[in-house]
């Protein structure tokens, strides 16, 4: 392989000129550089600024790290602790705001839960939210026996706290948490990320991401979170939406269900769109070739975006995504089939959750069985596109490889082929640039990493080198 100017001049077998620089790995494999197609580069980022609690065993480890990270609190006026699981330690629930005004109660504080849809507030952090908006705790706060509030918020009551809180991010800090985001994708062999960033009223996040570009070591590709199309089209960017949530999440019984939680018989968790809502916005983006992407996990919420798109998608030429796109149906699966829509799916949450011992089988009773069913998918002429959905689980391909290819439900195991296209071909044609990165081809950019073992062999592997347009970025040799 001939490089020259960052993009593959050459592919031969024929003896290279003598006055080229040669690199040589006869004993290893080489594959085009890895693309995660769903991350959020500043969640991931700030995960290395602020403190990250996934493995905790208890409340009390939880108050420690709050507590040694107070001089953030005091650095930043405010502190954000991510990846709380509240089902993995010991108390099995979350803190209160009481409890975490002993550790911290000058300054607000917001603690994620680890799906990224749902949190708990210290005193301070909710009396600033209900300052913000007095009607807040209506819509998703938790209230105790006696109607107060717990801190905890979820649905839109979350998603306001949420938004509230990433306000506070000073540009700088952002910045810094990209170029950390990039760095954890290098070490993984990803030499391209695709990001789900902004919002509705955060014009900063992206904006600020593409003045950057140019400072970060891979490619960094945005979908703007937000159904404004005319500031889409002033960006001049090809797509729009991300995790626009159609739903929430399992973990927070916030995944919009056709059937109640396993767990919790009442609910069938929430959709935050009508489809009137979610039909204008396809309808304006569609007419303005403009390529879309929404969260959906529950098969309620796909159902939903399928039952949308039918009434106008003729064909996908747009290549309009579902996010997540978890809970399936075989009838489902045939209509997504039927419009072209692309699946861009998270392998890993079934490594960390799947199966009938985890979160999911806990939420879904025996539907954990049907989510993710990605041979089915494959088999209907679905194109999924491999992701990670960090900081939810880190950027990590090769487990994502790994764990499509040996699924808890063996039937929705697929191929070492299948499971590496996921992650490098399909995740290019997710967003339009097959003819750029994804493969090894003449013309394209020369992002390639170098494998310890045979990745159509065997799943087990390592990643050796990373290169990016032709730079060595990672060298584990």
């Amino acid at each position: 392989m001939l490089i020259k100017n960052g993009r593959i001049k050459e592919l031969s077998n024929l003896p290279l000129p003598y006055n080229i620089e040669q690199i040589s790995h006869p004993d290893k494999y080489i594959i085009p550089g890895f693309i995660d197609s769903h991350t959020h580069i500043l969640g991931t980022g700030m995960q290395k600024i602020f403190p990250e609690v996934s493995g905790i065993e208890s409340l009390e480890q939880l108050f420690d790290i709050i507590a040694a990270a107070s001089y953030l609190a005091r650095q930043y006026k405010f502190l954000l602790i991510y990846n709380f699981q509240p089902d993995k330690i010991k108390e099995k629930r979350y803190p209160t705001q009481n409890e975490l005004d002993t550790v911290i109660k000058d300054y607000p504080v917001l603690l994620y839960r680890i799906d990224g849809h749902s949190g708990v507030l210290n005193t301070k952090g909710l009396e600033e939210i209900i300052a913000a908006d007095n009607k807040v705790l209506e819509n998703g706060a938790e209230l105790d026996p006696y109607q107060e509030p717990t801190g905890v918020m979820r649905g839109k009551a979350y998603e306001f706290t949420a938004r509230h809180f990433n306000k506070k991010i000073h540009p700088e800090i952002r910045l810094q948490a990209f170029i950390k985001a990039c760095q954890l994708a290098i070490q993984a062999g990803v030499t391209t990320l695709v990001t789900m960033l902004g919002t509705e009223v955060d014009n900063i996040t992206c904006e600020l991401l593409l003045e950057n570009q140019v400072k970060l070591p891979i490619d960094v590709i945005p979908f703007y979170q937000t159904r404004d199309i005319n500031r889409i089209q002033k960006l001049g960017l090809p797509r729009i939406g991300g995790c626009i949530l159609v739903d929430g999440s399992y973990g927070s019984h916030t995944a919009a269900l056709t059937e109640p939680y396993a767990d919790k018989p009442d609910n069938k968790g929430i959709l935050y769109l009508s489809d009137q809502t979610l039909e204008e916005f396809y309808r304006a983006a569609d007419a303005n070739n403009l390529q879309t992407a929404v969260h959906a996990i529950g098969d309620r919420a796909i159902e939903q975006v399928v039952r949308v798109f039918e009434k106008f998608l003729k064909d996908n030429q747009k290549r309009h995504r579902i996010e997540h796109c978890e809970l399936l149906s075989d009838n489902l699966i045939k209509r997504i089939a039927d419009l072209g829509l692309i699946a861009c799916v998270q392998p890993a949450f079934e490594h960390y959750w799947g199966g009938s011992d985890k979160m999911y089988a806990e939420r879904l009773g025996l539907r954990w069985q049907n989510t993710n069913p990605f041979q089915k998918m494959i088999e209907k002429g679905i194109i999924i596109a491999g992701g990670s959905d960090a900081p939810i689980t880190p950027i990590n391909p090769l487990l994502g490889i790994r764990t499509a290819t040996d699924m808890r439900n063996s039937e929705n195991s697929i191929s070492l082929w299948h499971a590496l296209r996921m992650f490098t071909y399909n995740g290019a044609y997710a967003v339009k640039m097959e003819n750029q990165i994804g493969s090894l081809q003449l013309g394209l950019k020369a992002d390639f990493v170098i494998l310890e073992h045979d990745p159509l062999q065997t799943a087990n592997n390592k990643i050796r080198q990373a290169y990016k347009e032709g730079t060595l970025l990672l060298n584990n040799i």
